[in-house]
């Protein structure tokens, strides 16, 4: 175990300034959309939004001004449900650092900035900023992470923040920090064995720390443990969470407590025998379906499989043709349907409990390349065509949702397609939400708002596209990039990226590009 500091500066920031310039937005009633836009040179600029609730939605953006050559000025600026600023802040952060995560809780949202790759940096390689957003103050942590550390995971309880730590090669650790005193402490999830951390929660009833971990073994294999610790870094429980045959791995984990003594783990896994009957080309880290698993008083007592090809809307992943195929191959074979597979590269979202159901949620995409071809010569001066592959983003395809009891009974799958969807930012794109009974299933995509309503397996409306308004009537959204729609409140979401925009009907020049954030209701 590791005893560090974590550095206490500044305590509080004042400093205000002017806000950057911005279109208002087209309205104040909560019945019409409201957008505010500003004009960038760049789609490569650093704005950021993040909805914060009923506090409103903070805009945050890395400036030109530095200060001695070594920091660079971020701005800040809350705005109301209205999007009305209502104060602009800046902060000087070392120019290496990067913002990475962020972890709300209540009325304080803390960004974690944080050295990329393998930068060693000097005094600090982390910087916490705990933005108080009713009061517009700003609390100041700094300390080091390991080197080559990948914070997957933080979060706050109190005064404390808890960093989970991925290192390549290297046992996973967690980090606890005292933010008040500035101690932190660094221990290991997994001994002296080669880990990542799969997803933690922090138990703040117990004072403890619930992990799921994935030791490496030799030969790409690995075993899932999920384990406890106390905040002092001593180890409570570690418990194997066993696939029982070995033909299958559990991939992406995620759990969630009912009771201290009750744990439900859900997640997606691969099975080699997928690979060998019908997935030659198979990808290492695809999935071959979900799986559910109950943990009670320190012990696994129970795993269920759930093959793709077994879920009632598996019609939709994959043409009824090809299912047809497979049936009747197992059919020969004298085997089952979920011997066979069809497998996906999933993102997997946290556990979502709805009342006494707990839905299985997850993204389908893959990486997309194309070929790029060109002439040269040789040494002879003969002319040859040469060709390389270049790397596109990784397109969304689908939204997978499966529904289980606390005992793990499947009770409802359905999906939703993912259309003109790409990005190089692997991170969640779908939305859900609850209204009336049903389940709403909505994204951004090409300028349009994407949406499907369900009910259980039931499909209540299709997928529809809905435009949203621009800031001018005569405006046409010529591309959009870096697009994301996010839940906000109550039946409320922002929209936000950067447009490319055309307006004939204004004078001089009609073309801009913006960032954007627009504010959505469902009805």
């Amino acid at each position: 175990m590791r005893r560090s500091t974590l550095f206490l500066i500044s305590g509080i920031v004042f400093f205000t300034t002017k806000s950057p310039g911005q279109v208002k937005p087209q309205s104040y009633s909560d019945d019409k959309p409201l957008r505010v836009e500003f004009k960038v040179k760049s789609d490569n600029e650093t704005y950021r939004v993040i909805p914060c609730g009923a506090s409103g939605a903070l805009l945050f953006f890395k400036s030109l001004e530095t200060i001695d050559n070594l920091k660079t000025k971020w701005y800040f600026s809350l705005y109301d449900r209205n999007l009305q600023q209502l104060w602009v802040k800046s902060l000087p952060v070392l120019n290496e650092l990067e913002y990475k995560i962020f972890s709300l809780k209540h009325d304080t949202l803390a960004l974690l900035f944080q050295l990329p790759g393998k930068e060693k940096g000097g005094e600090y390689n982390f910087l916490i900023a705990r933005v108080l957003l009713s009061k517009a103050n700003f609390i100041i942590n700094t300390g080091r992470f390991p080197e080559n550390s990948m914070t997957d995971h933080f979060d706050l309880m109190g005064q404390k923040a808890f960093f989970a730590l991925n290192v390549k090669d290297e046992p996973s650790r967690m980090m606890v920090a005292d933010l008040v005193s500035g101690v932190a402490k660094t221990f290991s999830l997994s001994g002296k064995i080669a880990s990542m951390v799969s997803a933690f929660f922090i138990d703040s009833s117990s004072f403890q720390i619930m992990a799921t971990i994935k030791k490496q073994l030799p030969k790409n294999r690995n075993e899932c443990y999920l384990v406890k610790y106390d905040f002092s870094g001593n180890l409570l429980t570690e418990i194997l969470i066993s696939t029982i045959t070995d033909d299958r791995y559990l991939q992406e984990v995620e759990f969630i407590p009912l009771k201290p003594d009750e744990i439900l783990l859900f997640g997606s896994y691969s099975s080699s025998s997928g690979k060998r009957e019908s997935s030659p080309n198979k990808v290492q880290g695809e999935s071959t379906g979900f799986f559910y698993s109950k943990v009670e008083t320190n012990q696994q007592k129970t795993i269920e499989f759930f093959n793709f090809l077994e879920l009632k809307n598996a019609k939709s992943l994959l043409d009824e043709k090809e299912i047809a195929m497979l049936r009747k191959k197992a059919l020969k074979k004298n085997r089952e349907l979920r011997d066979f597979s069809i497998d996906f590269k999933l993102l997997l979202h946290p556990i979502i409990r709805e009342k006494d159901k707990f839905i299985v949620f997850s993204e389908v995409y893959h990486p997309q390349y194309h070929s790029e071809n060109f002439t040269d010569f040789d040494f002879y001066g003969q002319p040859f065509t040469n060709s390389y592959t270049v790397f596109d983003g990784y397109r969304f395809t689908n939204a997978i949702l499966a529904t289980f009891d606390k005992d793990g009974k499947l009770l409802w799958d359905n999906n939703m397609e993912i259309r003109n969807l790409i990005t190089f930012e692997l991170s969640p794109k779908v939305n859900i939400y609850f209204s009336d009974g049903n389940v709403v299933l909505t994204y951004l995509s090409d300028g349009k708002i994407a949406s499907k309503i369900i009910n259980g397996d039931n499909v209540v409306e299709k997928l529809d596209f809905s435009s949203y308004d621009l800031s001018y009537p005569d405006d046409k959204l010529l591309s959009e990039t870096k697009s994301r729609m996010a839940y906000w409140y109550g039946n409320y979401f922002l929209c936000y990226g950067y447009e490319d925009i055309k307006n004939v009907a204004l004078e001089g020049n009609n073309k801009r590009l913006v960032y954007y954030f627009s504010k959505i209701k469902f009805e």
